[in-house]
């Protein structure tokens, strides 16, 4: 039998040894510096937390600037975490999950900037008359910032899904999963510049994935989404929608359209870093216009903050369709040649028949209005004399504007089925990144 040999084995061969499958077998057995059970608690998850967020400079930094903490990129700043903090004169229950301190100076720090943080796990739910609570008092002490986490998703950490008429308070929301996917960004991208920071950041991660209580959003709302998808098809594009429709179809896909964002930086190969583009408006309101005027949401994502790359999926209540969609731009050459740089972008990227291309012209006019297949645009490309692209009209200008590259999915009853849905827009999402959005330069 083979041994180990100190000095000559390599490490990547040391599962063999112990007669596992892979090496991937033996890193599942890796000591753990968060260990799992007892610390999937309420409590103890947030301590676990908090204790990374203060060791990691890197990691703190992305969250508090975030939520507009701009002091922590100063010279001398140091973040304090604590647990539980109760004043003497409280009841139990008035008693913030934790507290985070930002510091400047080495010999007698100064108060930057301070924070309740208020948590929940698995299925329990924050409530207004517990950050009221909370709110009150922290203007009795002057903490005017109280931060929650939670499963729930927000559009951004500083839509907060609670409320308060306090002058000068800041309410702020993480969700479980935004806190694990930049853990992982932030590694996957070498930020980090202290290797022992990295493993804490990593070993973060790693707790995080294998805790039962922090989950990603799943379920659109169970038979009260099927029953207003339905009701907003019954009604047809112009009845006005009762509220209690619309409330649950913008609540479910607010929170749906954020964890897109998510999932999607999360899982691509390319370490891409994919956002929704900000909103000048509240977005409860944009998604309630949407679905009155056009029974539809439209969601636009930026790829690592270019302007330039961005992709959009819209939601079809009417036709229970998915379209996500992209915009090209190629400056060299006329019609013809723009149309073939396009086709050599994706051409070999798969799903040539699913993609579907429009090309436009000045002032937006376009000869394909049905779109046409980029399988077809390859046959063109590909046949014998002088043959035209379907995209090239003269008649509309020399020169293409842009083109529009989309793929259309008709999910039928899957559309209605809150599970089920989910698992099919991630699933569309994650195959118009990688197949279409990574090729665009």
């Amino acid at each position: 039998m083979p041994q180990i040999k100190a000095g000559e084995t390599l490490f990547r061969e040391l599962y063999e040894f112990f007669g596992l499958a892979n090496e991937e077998a033996l890193l599942k057995k890796k000591a753990r510096l968060f260990p799992t059970g007892n610390t999937e608690l309420e409590n103890q998850t947030t301590s676990i937390f908090l204790a990374s967020l203060a060791a990691v400079k890197e990691y703190r930094e992305e969250l508090l600037l975030d939520i507009g903490v701009n002091k922590i990129r100063n010279k001398n700043i140091n973040v304090h975490v604590f647990a539980e903090v109760q004043k003497d004169n409280k009841k139990a229950e008035c008693r913030p999950d934790g507290l985070l301190v930002v510091t400047s100076g080495k010999n007698n720090p100064l108060i930057e900037w301070i924070a309740f943080i208020e948590s929940k796990v698995g299925n329990q739910r924050l409530n207004q008359a517990q950050v009221d609570q909370y709110v009150e008092f922290g203007k009795e002490i002057g903490v005017d910032n109280i931060i929650t986490i939670s499963n729930y998703m927000v559009t951004s950490a500083s839509d907060s899904p609670f409320t308060t008429r306090k002058r000068n308070f800041q309410l702020y929301h993480w969700s479980w999963t935004y806190l694990k996917v930049a853990a992982k960004r932030l590694v996957r991208a070498g930020v980090i510049e202290d290797p022992d920071h990295e493993f804490i950041l990593t070993e973060l991660r790693r707790y995080f994935d294998a805790h039962s209580k922090l989950n990603n959003f799943t379920n659109m709302g169970g038979k009260e989404w099927k029953e207003a998808v339905q009701k907003c098809r019954d009604l047809g594009q112009d009845a006005k929608l009762p509220k209690d429709c619309t409330n649950t179809l913008v609540e479910s896909y607010k929170q749906e359209e954020k964890d897109i964002a998510l999932q999607l930086t999360d899982r691509n190969e390319s370490g891409l870093f994919v956002q929704l583009e900000p909103f000048k408006n509240d977005r409860v309101e944009m998604l309630n216009d949407m679905l009155e005027k056009h029974r539809k949401f439209t969601s636009t994502f930026v790829i690592d903050h270019d302007k330039n790359r961005k992709f959009s999926i819209t939601v079809d209540f009417l036709k229970l369709e998915i379209e996500c969609t992209t915009n090209i731009s190629i400056d060299k050459g006329k019609a013809q040649a723009q149309t073939s740089s396009l086709i050599n972008l994706f051409q070999d990227s798969g799903h040539t028949s699913q993609l579907l291309v429009n090309a436009f012209y000045p002032r937006n006019k376009t000869p394909n209005l049905d779109s046409i297949s980029l399988q077809k645009l390859i046959e063109e490309k590909n046949a014998k004399g002088n043959s035209v692209y379907s995209t090239v009209n003269k008649d509309m200008g020399e020169k293409v504007k842009y083109f529009e590259v989309k793929t259309k999915d008709l999910l039928g009853a899957e559309f209605m089925a809150p599970l089920k849905f989910v698992d099919r827009i991630e699933d569309i999402a994650q195959r118009f990144l990688e197949h279409v959005v990574v090729n665009i330069k």
